[in-house]
């Protein structure tokens, strides 16, 4: 039986995606119960402790040990924040669950920033010692059909062996084709003045997110991207309060894309072509200076088939879609799901903040599930 186990364990897309791959869940651990208890009410093992206080000694050994240790001192969204005590004495904890256990495969997923850290370099020494070959490479989960451009370092290590290369990359799958079906029944909500004033000046532009911080007068300005391509990242904190879709199916030659009635919240919204995508989602995080100018970034557009932004844990974008009919919708928990690939059958916490914080937090499930099917494992190993 192939097997794994999990350290900071969150709501398991991990093991979402192991199962997936024909693994089998042994156990898993988090320290946060709320969050622990979704994880088991979706059939996993997670106990609730603190990764500093367990013993390595009491747990079989999987076939592959997975760790998601905490990022936020080490995303480019935290500039300032250093690495702290406690992050090294969590990757000094991982490194002992390595040494102990000896599984024979060990993977670990973090931002790119953790690649520089002395937490990594803890557990990389610890891998080194103990005989791990170990690949480690930035990610997009795009490239792996997750319909989100979250990029991540993923580390892919084999006790004794070389790893094997990651999967090809696969063509982008859109947000909009991702959550289709929900649209309907999405609630109903409203732009904000802000959002109203930059969706006038978008022209062509189908999906808008935002980058970061305000600019230096803390002007809010949208960063948008065409609904085709994959949205930007979605993170848990206030994610599902902030997302919205604007949703076009009516197009009027020789206009572009504008915006009407701009202090109504179903103003009207017009398309310049037959051409042009159905839809776009707008976000409302702040918008960073570019290159230390104190201008704001330009728009980035991306088309209807592209995947979401990057769903994260600490998101406080205000994302917003208008359909065709002047309805404008929120993104719900299971929207944010989709973005993520947990599947429909993953049972979601009533509690939105809760949900929101599992799913942005989660490393996505069918990232992992092809990781391990297509570069850790081969077809053979499962079927024997």
């Amino acid at each position: 039986m192939i097997t794994i186990s999990t350290l900071f364990s969150g709501g398991e897309g991990v093991g979402v995606g192991a199962r997936a791959a024909g693994l089998y869940h042994l156990r898993g651990l988090d320290i946060n119960d709320a969050v622990a208890q979704v994880a088991r009410d979706n059939g996993f093992d997670v106990r609730t402790a603190d990764i500093l206080q367990a013993d390595p000694a009491d747990w079989e050994t999987p076939t592959v040990l997975h760790a998601s240790p905490p990022c936020p001192n080490f995303s480019n969204a935290k500039q300032g924040r250093k690495e702290s005590s406690l992050d090294i004495l969590l990757a000094q904890a991982t490194a002992r669950f390595v040494e102990v256990l000896r599984p024979p495969y060990f993977t670990l997923e973090n931002v790119y920033g953790y690649r520089k850290s002395e937490s990594w370099a803890t557990i990389a020494d610890t891998l080194n010692r103990c005989g791990y070959w170990y690949d480690l490479a930035h990610v997009n989960a795009a490239d792996f059909g997750v319909p989100q451009t979250r990029k991540r370092m993923i580390v892919r290590a084999a006790l004794g062996q070389m790893v094997r290369p990651l999967p090809p990359p696969e063509p982008w799958v859109g947000w909009y084709e991702a959550i289709e079906d929900l649209i309907p029944a999405l609630p109903d909500s409203e732009f904000a003045p802000w959002q109203l004033a930059g969706l006038a000046e978008l022209g062509d532009t189908m999906l808008v997110d935002s980058a970061g911080y305000p600019n230096g007068d803390g002007v809010r300005i949208p960063v948008t991207r065409q609904a085709a391509e994959p949205a930007n990242t979605v993170i848990a904190n206030h994610a599902q309060r902030g997302m919205r879709a604007f949703i076009i199916d009516g197009c009027n030659a020789g206009h572009g894309l504008t915006v009407r009635n701009q202090n109504d919240p179903t103003f009207t919204v017009v398309a310049g072509s037959k051409g042009y995508p159905r839809a776009f989602l707008v976000g409302g995080q702040y918008a960073r200076p570019a290159n230390g100018t104190g201008e704001p970034r330009p728009v980035q557009a991306r088309k209807q088939d592209a995947s979401i932004f990057t769903v994260t844990a600490v998101n406080k974008g205000d994302w917003r879609a208008q359909l065709s009919s002047g309805r404008v919708v929120q993104m719900t928990p299971r929207a944010l799901a989709r973005f993520q690939s947990f599947p429909d059958s993953y049972l979601l916490p009533g509690n939105n903040p809760l949900a929101c914080r599992v799913i942005g937090s989660a490393v996505p499930p069918l990232l992992y599930q092809k990781i391990v099917w297509g570069s850790i494992l081969e077809k053979q190993e499962f079927q024997e």
